[in-house]
């Protein structure tokens, strides 16, 4: 090679590097690590990378945790209240240059830990001293495994759970299995939550075991061998019990029988077609209900009465709140006649109906699972909402970003709610004092009934300048009380920033 030639790759590797350096590591990239918490406890929480520009700020939904930036550039603190809600909390950092995307931290009730490196093979495991445990992991690079070490009891239930694409959005098909102290695999599995695998297993004599985990691409292609990266982030719950342990009951502290619990009507047993359970149905509200399926094939009804014509939409959720149940929801009349069926192909998650129920009258709602399947494991939640005729919109992204001395444009998607023709006022809230909106109004059979094409513009000269922050789309439908609020068509949250910035 040329000697000037390599001086100047070397000088042009060197400036790069002196950027990289002068500029840092910007929160527009930032991940937590780890990725959840437990109750009532002060979580510290890495940024990886480096970062210039110290300290950040935070939003965050719900507003529970107490988020802090420390001293220390890329380290920051959660505060968790003991009566934070347990599930997903939504975070963003933000700096006057940049803001992160919308990210999730989990709240939970069991201890954590933060894996530790190196833990690649089954020989030098990462111990875990204690279960119940949860441990936050990242697969950092291709052909990354991770081994957790725990002792089991002769009779012991193990019961391991990895929560990824299904609870942080994490871009993996992962692998959990178990094997003894000889690296022999004694239990796998794949995907019994949608891309994320639980598995069970009762130890027959007390030893040594260890949990592996590895990863396949979410989107599957031509590499051969096992996947990884900065994204690849996971969740490893393990618990221990009985094999007649049943956790989804209605006195259960689990915080994930918690999503299917709160707010909602126990349905214990006898409930079928010809024993119905019943729901009151107060107008205008989310009303829910949860159980399990204790044997095979059961399936569980409930009895639900309107009294006057509307829209009754039925959800049944499942895989999304950490259930491997498939379920299929069905409506009947009075007489037992099926009205609707959702379900039965498999390929639909959290199966919906709407529309069935419009008429004054008794109805039935049966759930069961598409495979038969039953045990503690097998959770499900029925939510019943009352619809109105409204239109709804649909933004593409969460993050819009404009410069101040041109016209900002947000594009949103309209979609008319049982056949809606009334106007609709689509309008952005939250601006800043220097920046305006007017508001636009959808019509029936007018380009606007579709789609319309809100403009952002600096107020009176001389007034604009950089802004960042959080704002909401609202669509007010003629005739309804409260709006509805526009989502991101990547989330499925109503939490949108806005950055103006030269």
């Amino acid at each position: 090679m040329n000697p000037s030639r390599s001086l100047l790759l070397v000088s042009l590797w060197c400036l790069v590097g002196s950027l990289d350096g002068v500029f840092g590591q910007s929160v527009e990239n930032a991940r937590l690590l780890p990725m959840g918490g437990m109750r009532g406890t002060e979580v510290s929480i890495e940024l990886p990378g480096k970062y210039e520009k110290w300290p950040v700020g935070f939003w965050a939904e719900p507003a529970q945790i107490q988020w802090v930036a420390t001293e220390v550039p890329g380290k920051i603190t959660a505060k968790i209240p003991m009566d934070a809600e347990l599930g997903v909390h939504h975070l963003r950092i933000h700096s006057p240059e940049s803001v992160s995307p919308l990210m999730r931290f989990v709240v939970g009730e069991t201890p954590e830990v933060t894996e530790v490196e190196p833990n690649d093979g089954f020989e030098k495991p990462q111990v875990v001293a204690a279960l119940p445990m949860c441990i936050n992991g990242v697969l950092q690079k291709s052909g990354d495994v991770d081994h957790y070490q725990l002792r089991l009891m002769a009779g012991e239930v193990l019961r391991a759970t990895l929560d990824a694409s299904r609870v942080l959005g994490s871009p993996m098909d992962g692998c959990l299995e178990l094997v003894d102290h000889r690296g022999n695999v004694l239990a796998q599995n794949l995907d019994a939550l949608g891309l994320d695998p639980r598995l069970e297993f009762q130890a027959r004599v007390e030893g040594v075991y260890s949990l592996r985990v590895y990863a396949f691409p979410e989107a599957p292609d031509s590499t051969i061998g096992y996947a990884g990266g900065d994204k690849y982030q996971y969740r490893l719950r393990c618990s221990v019990g009985s094999a007649n342990d049943s956790s989804a009951g209605p006195n259960s502290t689990d915080d994930l029988a918690a999503g299917f619990s709160q707010g909602a009507h126990w349905i214990g047993e006898p409930s079928g077609r010809e024993m119905p359970s019943s729901l009151a149905n107060p107008a205008g509200q989310t009303v829910a209900a949860y159980g399990i399926f204790e044997t095979s094939r059961d399936e569980d009804v409930l009895l639900w009465q309107t009294s006057e014509p509307g829209f009754w939409k039925v959800t049944a959720k499942a895989l999304t709140l950490g259930s491997p149940v498939d379920p299929v929801i069905e409506i009947l009349d009075a007489e037992g006649k099926s009205l609707a069926k959702q379900g039965e192909s498999g390929e639909i998650i959290d199966p919906s109906l709407s529309g069935q129920m419009k008429q004054p009258g008794v109805y039935r709602i049966a759930v069961r699972d598409l495979h038969g399947g039953f045990g503690p494991e097998h959770r499900y939640r029925l939510e019943i909402v009352q619809e109105y005729p409204v239109v709804r919109g649909t933004v593409g992204n969460d993050l819009l970003v404009g410069k101040p001395d041109k016209p900002i444009e947000i594009e949103v998607t309209l979609e008319r709610i049982h056949g809606c023709d009334a106007e609709a006022t689509v309008r952005l809230v939250g601006l800043p004092a220097n920046y305006v909106c007017e508001p636009v109004v959808s019509k029936m059979k007018e380009e606007s009934e579709k789609k319309v094409t809100l403009k952002v513009v600096a107020g009176q000269a001389g007034e604009q300048g950089v802004w960042s922050g959080p704002v909401g789309i609202e669509i007010q439908t003629t005739g309804r009380n409260l709006p509805e609020k526009v989502i991101a068509a990547g989330t499925k949250q109503s939490w949108l920033w806005l950055r103006i910035a030269p």
